[in-house]
């Protein structure tokens, strides 16, 4: 067995989506799943942001071309998303760090969900500045 409690001859892709499985369904997974979601989504968007950086070095052309996709729907709509995944991720880091210190250790569930509620009334509130204004 290895510390993922999957034997070591199972296959690599099902390694990588061992998380994925609802087994557990508590807060504390629920949390560990959206905590690395929110993780990927934020090193792809870092990625992306580096091509768009790259895009610089073309000029004004270059840029101005950019301009017009980042104020299309669909760039906003992503813009929402990468918000939700910044407030989430960053809402949860505090929540593991009280956590660490004690603070909320009788109710993690509770400070799980106040967590969430904060992440998405706040994603609502960007994305309604975003979107509708």
């Amino acid at each position: 067995m290895t510390t993922d409690g999957l034997r070591p001859d199972v296959g690599i892709l099902r390694r990588h989506f061992y998380w994925l499985q609802p087994r557990w369904r508590d807060p504390g997974w629920l949390a560990f799943a959206l905590n690395r979601l929110s993780g990927y989504i934020l090193v792809i968007y870092l990625l992306a942001h580096f091509v768009v950086l790259s895009r610089l070095t073309a000029g004004p052309a270059g840029w101005d071309s950019l301009l017009e996709i980042f104020g299309s729907q669909p760039f906003l709509v992503g813009d929402t998303l990468l918000i939700a995944a910044v407030v989430f991720h960053g809402l949860n880091g505090l929540r593991v760090t009280a956590l660490t210190f004690g603070f909320g250790s009788r109710h993690p569930s509770l400070l799980f969900g106040v967590v969430f509620a904060a992440s998405v009334v706040i994603t609502l509130l960007a994305g309604w500045a975003i979107l509708v204004e």
